[in-house]
């Protein structure tokens, strides 16, 4: 079996959510896959601004963020599709008025309204983002897409907002939080995308994640890896499940197909 690329989710698949950090082994096989010519891309709903920071550690300089909203390869942006202006204002308004904590993923920035940080400060330690108490920059930013914790607000409210849009729900573990994007835009649709770029065919990937947001990316590929601590819907779709990120369970599934 020849393995050409390998995509990989962050949060809960190559950093472990408990620590914040990156497994030893998680690190050395990425570098092995390097050191055989695989490409490797980081996939995840989290910002550039933040990936970029696990992308440096583990010498990756494939991403697609915000699911599919943005998507650089080899350092250079192939796809953009930004929430637009008045979507993203409207989504601030309720959010002040609702005490609601909003974050808004820029490209090389992460604003926060600060609203509700008790709720949501546990969820985004990890992230290094500027608080703005008030209201956010008036400058012309691009934000490719938003997290939201609601505190007093409700759903409905956001969904309302515009038919262009698309929520997220994190699961019952943060029941109240939601990822917002542009609608159309997913992790599937992005690796088809890359392998595009790169004339790969779905037959020669691989694809790790954790979330109900990866589903759709396992299967797009030959082999769909779930992380031991996924969720059991994705562990019902996956080709394959492996051990946790902390037992080593990128390397283990990768040495089971044998790859490294």
């Amino acid at each position: 079996m020849s393995i050409k690329i390998v995509f990989f989710d962050l949060d809960g698949t190559l950093v472990d959510n408990t620590t914040g950090k990156v497994p030893a082994s998680t690190i050395q096989s990425i570098q092995t896959l390097h050191e055989k010519g695989i490409h490797v891309v980081v996939a995840t709903g989290r910002s550039y601004f933040f990936a970029k920071s696990v992308g440096e550690q583990l010498g990756v300089n494939n991403f697609i963020n915000c699911s599919g909203a943005y998507i650089t390869l080899d350092g250079t942006e192939i796809y953009k599709d930004p929430i637009s202006t008045g979507d993203w204002d409207r989504l601030v308004q309720i959010s002040s008025l609702s005490g609601d904590h909003l974050s808004c993923f820029g490209i090389e920035e992460t604003f926060s309204n600060g609203l509700a940080a008790e709720v949501a400060l546990p969820i985004l330690k990890h992230i290094d983002c500027q608080v703005i108490p008030s209201k956010f920059p008036d400058n012309e930013v691009e934000y490719m897409g938003m997290c939201l914790f609601l505190d007093r607000g409700k759903i409905e409210d956001y969904a309302q907002v515009s038919d262009d849009l698309q929520f997220y729900h994190w699961g019952s573990e943060i029941p109240n939080a939601y990822n917002i994007e542009r609608k159309g835009n997913n992790k599937a649709r992005a690796v088809e995308q890359v392998l595009q770029h790169y004339q790969i065919t779905p037959d020669e990937a691989m694809a790790f994640g954790d979330g109900g947001n990866d589903i759709e990316m396992l299967q797009m590929v030959k082999i769909g890896v779930a992380m031991g601590n996924a969720r059991d819907s994705l562990k019902e779709k996956a080709d394959f499940v492996t051990r946790t990120v902390d037992d080593d369970g990128i390397e283990y599934a990768l040495q089971a197909f044998h790859i490294l």
